[in-house]
């Protein structure tokens, strides 16, 4: 970067006492500053270890070498920053922020970057901040028995890191690059890893319990010893022609980044009968028209999703989310909803603020002859103008539907045996 500068002649000074501090030797004081801003300084190989650095502003800087072991950098904000190769060893990095920065063969060995307590001004109050390392390259970093718990990491590149051992407790993976990178033990428990690259990665002994691994193609990732009780992710046999393995990706890191990278699945009018789709996460993907005919969405996300005029039938979408899912004159015969979530589906705004509305699943016009709906939950769906036989409810719960008739032998709809408010 052209604008980056030397340090001052004060900064430096403050440096040389700090090194004799270290060094125990006589004038010595560590390093103490608080809420400075050391922006595009350039400071490579700068030795602070011990040093106190707390909330202080390091964007930009070029920190290549340097070495902050056991440093507290509590709140410090590394955005776009070069740490190249730095030490990061048992420094309390808490609440910081490395959005962008630059972490290759950088060592973060035993570091702390659990969420931190922020005080709020003119309040008693605090927040919690949680470390963000979004859209950091961390490639060959040593993270191993590092606190990561809650990091956001989405979009990262750790190709070929190490994080065994290390605590990623509930951290965002979404979308990061982690191709060959070390998991052994690691703790991994409701880690985010949507759409993650996990090809040549090692997981034996990783806590994946309640992992979401939608998205992610594991034909290239040993699992062998890894614990994935009630993990998310795709069906073990299901195999994918590898365009789709690329719109998934892309799909993927449109989630993660709320839209800034990537780009909206768009299957529309593609025939993709019989293919594997349970597990994925396919919010707001695009089927219109599409042949999707005994295709399995078992487990799906499909938040949003459009198959307006798909040919579903046979489909299983057995325990999908189907949340504001629009079915508008599909064919659905003889599909299949067991224990499926057909619900409303919170409206926000463009910035992600919530508008108190909600959108419900649409099945105007729809062919649902056959269709099996047992132990579903259907809430405030419109049923105008579609078309009914043999409709299976059994155990099923309809709540403010619109356009559905009444049982009878005419249509041969099975009562259910759930709850049934209809509109």
């Amino acid at each position: 970067m052209t604008d980056r500068r030397l340090p001052p002649p004060t900064l430096l000074h403050a440096f040389s006492r700090h090194a004799a501090y270290m060094a125990q030797r006589q004038g010595g004081e560590r390093l103490k500053y608080r809420d400075e801003d050391f922006s595009r300084l350039v400071l490579d190989g700068a030795q602070l270890d011990d040093a106190v650095l707390a909330a202080c502003r390091f964007i930009s800087a070029s920190l290549v070498k340097a070495s902050l072991r056991r440093a507290d950098l509590f709140a410090a904000d590394f955005a776009t920053a070069d740490l190249s190769q730095i030490q990061f060893d048992r420094a309390d990095l808490r609440g910081a922020n490395f959005f962008g920065a630059c972490l290759r063969g950088a060592s973060l060995r035993q570091s702390d970057m659990r969420p931190g307590q922020m005080q709020i001004q003119d309040s008693r109050g605090t927040r919690r901040q949680v470390t963000t390392l979004r859209g950091a390259d961390l490639e060959g970093a040593d993270l191993s028995l590092t606190q990561l718990e809650e990091a956001d990491m989405a979009v990262a590149s750790a190709r070929g890191a190490s994080f065994a051992r290390a605590n990623l407790y509930g951290v965002n993976l979404a979308g990061a690059d982690l191709s060959g990178a070390d998991f052994t033990e690691a703790k991994m428990k409701e880690c985010n890893l949507l759409g993650a690259k996990l090809d040549g990665a090692k997981l034996k002994g990783a806590d994946l319990r309640g992992a979401n691994l939608r998205n992610v193609d594991l034909s290239m990732v040993n699992v062998t010893g890894a614990n994935l009780i009630g993990a998310a992710m795709r069906s073990a046999n299901a195999t994918m022609h590898g365009e789709i393995e690329a719109i998934l990706a892309s799909h993927s890191r449109w989630i993660a980044t709320g839209g800034s990278e990537g780009e909206r699945a768009n299957f529309s009018g593609r025939k993709l009968r019989g293919t594997d789709f349970s597990g994925c996460d396919l919010r707001a993907a695009d089927f219109t028209d599409a042949n999707l005919s005994d295709a399995h969405f078992v487990c799906a996300q499909l938040t949003f999703t459009n198959f307006t005029r798909c040919d579903l039938q046979r489909v299983n979408f057995d325990e999908a989310c189907c949340a504001g899912t629009i079915f508008s004159e599909a064919n659905l015969g003889a599909a299949t909803f067991r224990n499926a979530q057909l619900i409303g589906a919170e409206v926000t705004t463009p910035d992600g603020q919530p508008t108190g509305r909600l959108f419900h699943p649409q099945m105007t016009g729809t062919n649902l002859n056959g269709v099996d709906l047992r132990g579903a939950k259907v809430v405030g769906v419109d049923f105008g103008q579609a078309q009914f036989t043999d409709v299976h409810l059994g155990s099923a719960s309809l709540i403010d539907c619109k356009g559905l008739p009444p049982p009878g032998p005419v249509r041969h709809i099975a009562k259910p045996k759930g709850t049934i408010l209809i509109d």
